[in-house]
């Protein structure tokens, strides 16, 4: 069911669309490993999709570095057109289900590490009383690799923090996070008096480009024609955090969390810091009247903005 097949088009029979899948997410990551662990496969299995695309392709798409694979020229004009093809084959599930107007089958949630930021246990409880046809799969990813899988379709929907929804992208705004500076307690002489400048000069502790983190880093430095000191990037907050505890630098953290750690004797804070980014629940645009997504997003409205509870409707599987 997954082959893109065509009599007339050498390469493309037994062409497998999770192969284009690997492809586009080692294009992104930069390294087969994590790319296969996002994908939820084996290194070998990844490595196989990209050399068996290759063959079916007849063209070389990566070359490995010390820093992990790059695409060649090809490979970055090949991975373009197949994020397109993957796009198209979103719409068509998303039109199939819509066809079948009934929320039922496989949803593909990506959320934040911190599960009671979303709200999502109350979430998922309250699928499993109204539409308990619907089987979950939840994964924990950063930001940007949850808008990532959205645009593969390794997800159905997602929960990430940013400034705002992508342009092919819809949902709803949650609610709104605070962040300030903060540091090791060691610091806490030091970071309330720091300027601007000294505060870049400060070893940073960062997240990939295209995170909300290293939005707030853009927003606040670029302005001022300043370039913070880079000393270590990780791949997702809690990672941050902890590496902030043990001494490594200074970052962005949710003001709540900051505070808290404040007190227990565990950070320092540059209090005129304070900035906000914006806790969002997306889709890919294609997926707006997929009944699985508008049965999510009512569950997210109950549970948000109506005060809604899990208990049982009048009428089992049908929304209260």
């Amino acid at each position: 069911m997954s082959h893109i097949g065509s009599p007339n088009l050498p390469g493309v029979n037994a062409m497998d669309l999770t192969q284009l899948r690997t492809f586009v997410a080692v294009v992104q990551e930069g390294h087969l490993t994590r790319a296969a662990e996002r994908l939820h496969i084996s290194q070998p299995t990844a490595s196989n999709h990209i050399k068996a695309l290759e063959s079916h392709l007849d063209i070389q798409l990566f070359v490995r570095t010390t820093r992990g694979l790059e695409p060649t020229a090809a490979g970055i004009r090949l991975a373009g057109c197949a994020s397109r093809v993957l796009g198209c084959t979103i719409e068509l599930v998303s039109l199939a289900r819509e066809l079948q107007a009934s929320p039922y089958g496989r949803l593909s949630l990506g959320t934040l590490a911190d599960p009671q930021t979303n709200r999502l246990p109350a979430l998922v409880a309250w699928l499993r009383v109204h539409h308990p046809l619907l089987e979950l799969n939840i994964e924990t990813r950063s930001s940007l690799s949850t808008k990532q899988g959205l645009h593969s379709g390794e997800l159905d929907a997602g929960f990430f923090i940013g400034s705002a929804l992508e342009d092919d992208m819809d949902g709803v705004v949650l609610r709104i996070l605070d962040y300030v500076v903060t540091g090791p307690s060691a610091w806490k002489d030091r970071l309330p008096v720091a300027d601007w400048r000294e505060l870049a000069a400060l070893p940073w502790i960062v997240t990939p480009k295209g995170t909300s983190n290293a939005e707030l880093c853009e927003r606040f430095f670029k302005p001022r024609g300043l370039q913070i000191n880079v000393a270590l990037e990780v791949n997702n907050d809690a990672l941050l955090r902890a590496l902030i505890v043990e001494g490594v630098g200074i970052g962005f953290v949710r003001r709540e969390i900051a505070e808290e750690g404040q007190a227990r004797g565990n950070y320092s804070i540059a209090p005129m810091t304070l900035s906000s980014a914006k806790l969002l629940f997306g889709y890919v645009r294609a997926r707006k009247t997929d009944p699985v997504i508008q049965t999510v997003e009512a569950g997210l409205q109950n549970l948000w903005f109506h005060g809604g509870k899990t208990t049982p409707p009048s009428s089992p599987g049908k929304s209260g």
